[in-house]
């Protein structure tokens, strides 16, 4: 397969690609045998990647290995290798597997919540409404990047106050207090199911979202990512689906280690 077709598929799987494409290599894997042969290895490729999730034991494996001695190892072998009886077909489907199960082995030991997260975040600015009469004192704290001020700002304000909430947990996940952060996020989120509302809904459940990535909380930041990607009209909608499926898949794993 050519290596654009390798990306695409690859791209395909991590569902990145616009609709368009999408749909294009939705059809050419329905119609191309060779490239509906190749979806299926990168497929088995993929789900090998949760066996990495055993890397706790190789160690073990190891150390069993080391008592086999090799002469049993001489005695054991066969007069023909498995490998060279295969179908040609199936060698060089082994031989993919092989391959893609390194990569996806490399890609599961290189992906954690921290470089997610740097790849997801961005900075929040507070945008100015023109003809505004005022500026609180917490929206010119934050502003100013004052987060101390911005904290405290909000110890003055109500607690439904969802600008306030909100603004104050951008503030802590500044300062890199992200379970302070997430309380506020969620606290907004809480207001609004009360009272039916989606003021600043959208904005503090992504940065829910990333404060609970590094505060180590992944599974609810996952449950938050997914509720994002799966709903087109969310204003982090396109920054949350630049976390791949297999991503996402991988951080799973690795919270239930």
């Amino acid at each position: 397969m050519e290596g654009r077709n390798e990306l695409l598929l690859i791209n395909y799987l991590d569902r990145t690609l616009e609709e368009r494409e999408m749909r294009e290599m939705e059809a050419l894997i329905n119609s191309d045998t060779e490239t509906r042969k190749q979806w299926q290895y990168l497929q088995l490729a993929v789900e090998a990647v949760e066996y990495a999730a055993l890397y706790d034991q190789v160690a073990a494996v190891k150390e069993h290995f080391k008592t086999i001695q090799p002469m049993e190892v001489i005695t054991a072998a066969p007069k023909k290798g498995l490998f060279a009886r295969l179908h040609p077909v199936v060698r060089a489907a082994a031989i993919f597997l092989l391959v893609a199960t390194s990569v996806g082995s490399w890609k599961y030991f290189t992906t954690n919540a921290t470089r997610v997260y740097e790849r997801t975040f961005i900075d929040y600015t507070l945008p100015t409404t023109r003809g505004q009469a005022s500026i609180t004192e917490i929206e010119q704290a934050y502003r100013n990047k004052n987060w101390l001020a911005v904290i405290a700002a909000l110890n003055k304000s109500s607690l439904t106050d969802n600008k306030a909430l909100f603004l104050a947990g951008m503030a802590h996940l500044q300062l890199q207090q992200y379970a302070a952060a997430g309380v506020l996020f969620e606290q907004v989120c809480a207001n609004n199911t009360q009272r039916g509302d989606d003021y600043f809904q959208d904005e503090a459940q992504f940065y829910w979202a990333m404060s609970d990535l590094k505060g180590r909380n992944i599974p609810k930041a996952i449950s938050l990512l997914q509720q994002i990607r799966s709903n087109k009209h969310h204003l982090y909608h396109e920054q949350a689906a630049r976390i791949g499926n297999i991503d996402l898949k991988i951080l799973k794993i690795k919270a239930n280690r």
